[in-house]
């Protein structure tokens, strides 16, 4: 297919072809080449080699010649191949890699960053960096994609639709093609490069632009969130929105959003963007905002490292961040400017996209091994008497830091006489715990932060009947994921909160039994059954099923003032000597 809009079967069979090798190889890879590419780093080198090729071969074929665009598909994917190869090397097997989750993602967004620069270079060397064609390029990759992979979509409910209706009539000649493997990958890669050549013969009629002014009308929606945000967080100045990770990811994704919905309502030029003088000042607004979502996450990333040390995690979010406070800091500077300020948005973005190719490859090559730089901060801390055994991360060096972890450990084993035996023996555990639960179940290990959770969730909870005296860690046996959602649902700012009932609901077992009372939606309570035996409390399963207990918050402040009996079942069972039998249905 050419630049120049052909519309014959020969430009469609190419990309039909192309899209079938792609969907053969990417079953090859996944299918048989474990069995040849035994090796996990070249696995992954040539696994992404190939893939990343298509994707942007794909991307690219209409804006040239097949051969430019085939060479051009390689400029990029081979040298991002090589970083991720490069970058796979800190890993000792291929689950280990693929969990970690940044190298791919770190690379994708290497392609997805630089194949517009390449197309735009395809095109015309001499505008490669021209912010109106790296913006109808980038935006155009988009509705391509986006619409050739919904056909596929509808291909295959097609498909299946009629099988379905075949084999009514016994007819089962679609259902037994499908079943040869192979089948499924390249019927997909052929109908999405027909797709994309259909879409690129229509590029007339589809295009962003329909895409782009929905986007617009976004922004004065995001603007005002952000300004309810600050003002609150302004009002409320509560320490507790930084007591976790998560509030400064949320923040990022929505700085994110703001950067991208910006760039939308500014589009490729002046006389392009957006003419209302209220949508020209949101945008202007969200400009200015845009640095205080920065800071704030920034503040929220830091509290985390001081107290917990860097981890691979909390060093994505810090880079995410230092390149939002840098799009903050330009993008506010370019309005209190005036002038041309959009275009000088547009500028810093062209700047910026090249700032981020940059950081991607630095981030798969030696010069930032997020694994090491985590290692080194976490055995530092242990050194120096910041964290103890209980707070080093000695799970996450066994098995989720790759080489530099297991080294992080040698080093700590191989401390001067002195250190403590436990240590040594928490090494050993994490080695030997497939997960992290189980490491801190077997080697007693409870984190700081589920001790205050237990603490916070103990003093929420009214515990009945009046008078009974419970220990707040009684509830550090929980795991975490149960701690968390019950201090959600009681933190709540609902009269009349949780309530516990506790009693001998069975007398034949040991401890107590109890019914905690959870907030649900609107005034409704959900019923959870619990037992306490000893010290420590345990979850059994919601009572009736979630959300169908029937019991209001009437209910529940009846409870709270006595208006509650415990007495024997309404229900009968078979004795059989000392063994009950009842019927559940």
């Amino acid at each position: 297919m050419r630049a120049s809009d052909r519309r014959t079967p020969v430009g469609r069979v190419e990309l039909v072809f192309i899209g079938g090798a792609a969907g053969l190889s990417i079953w090859a890879l996944l299918e048989k080449a474990h069995g040849v590419l035994t090796n996990p780093q070249l696995f992954v080198g040539v696994t992404s080699a190939i893939s990343g090729y298509f994707v942007v071969l794909l991307a690219l074929i209409g804006l040239t010649t097949l051969l430019r665009s085939a060479f051009a598909a390689a400029v990029i994917a081979l040298p991002a191949a090589l970083l991720l190869f490069w970058c796979s090397l800190r890993f000792d097997t291929l689950e280990t890699f693929v969990e970690a989750g940044h190298p791919i993602f770190t690379w994708a967004l290497f392609l997805f960053v630089g194949t517009p620069f390449i197309g735009v270079w395809l095109e015309n060397s001499r505008e490669t960096f021209n912010y109106a064609r790296l913006f109808n390029c980038t935006w155009a990759i988009v509705v391509r994609y986006s619409a050739s992979w919904l056909f596929v979509g509808l291909f295959w409910v097609v498909i299946f639709l009629s099988d379905a209706l075949l084999q009514i009539v016994g007819v089962r000649m679609i259902e037994k093609l499908v079943e040869i493997e192979p089948v499924n990958f390249v019927l997909s890669g052929a109908v999405l490069g027909l797709g994309l050549s259909v879409v690129f013969e229509m590029r007339e009629y589809v295009s962003p632009f329909l895409l782009l002014r929905l986007l617009r009308l976004l922004m004065p929606v995001m603007l005002v969130v952000v300004l309810v945000f600050v003002s609150s967080l302004v009002l409320r100045r509560s320490p507790e929105l930084f007591g976790e990770l998560s509030p400064a990811a949320t923040i990022l994704a929505v700085a994110i959003g703001a950067i991208s919905l910006i760039s939308v309502a500014l589009d490729r030029r002046d006389v392009e963007a957006v003419t209302s003088v209220w949508m020209r000042g949101s945008a202007a607004l969200l400009a200015v905002l845009l640095p205080i979502l920065a800071c704030l996450a920034a503040y929220a990333i830091w509290l985390r490292v001081v107290q917990y040390g860097w981890t691979p995690s909390r060093l994505l979010a810090s880079t995410v961040c230092t390149f939002i406070l840098i799009y903050g800091v330009c993008y506010a500077g370019s309005v209190f400017l005036r002038g041309h300020w959009m275009a000088r948005i547009r500028r810093v973005n062209t700047l910026l996209a090249g700032g981020i190719l940059l950081v991607c490859a630095a981030w798969l090559s030696p010069l930032l091994n997020v694994e090491s730089i985590s290692t080194n901060s976490q055995v530092a801390r242990y050194l120096s008497g910041a964290a103890n055994i209980k707070q080093a991360a000695l799970w996450e060096m066994a098995h989720e830091w790759g080489r530099s972890g297991h080294q992080g450990l040698i080093h700590l084993e191989k401390l001067p006489e002195g250190a403590p035996v436990a240590l040594s023996e928490a090494i050993a555990v994490a080695r030997k715990s497939v997960d992290r639960y189980r490491y801190e179940e077997v080697n007693e290990i409870r984190s700081e932060v589920s001790s205050e959770k237990a603490l916070a969730l103990h003093a929420l909870v009214r515990v009945l009947p009046v008078g009974l005296d419970l220990n707040s860690g009684v509830w550090n046996a929980l795991p975490h994921y149960r701690l968390e959602e019950w201090l959600d649902l009681c933190r709540r700012d609902r009269a009349p909160g949780c309530v516990l009932i506790l009693d001998e609901f069975d007398p034949t077992k040991s401890g107590k039994e109890g019914i905690l009372l959870l907030p649900g939606r609107g005034d409704t309570y959900n019923a959870m059954s619990v037992r306490l035996e000893g010290d420590a409390f345990t979850a059994g399963s919601y009572i009736n099923g979630f959300g169908s207990v029937g019991i209001k918050r009437d209910h529940v402040q009846k409870i709270l003032g006595g208006s509650y009996r415990i007495g024997p079942s309404s229900q009968k069972s078979l004795w059989l000597g000392d063994i009950e039998l009842r019927p559940k249905n």
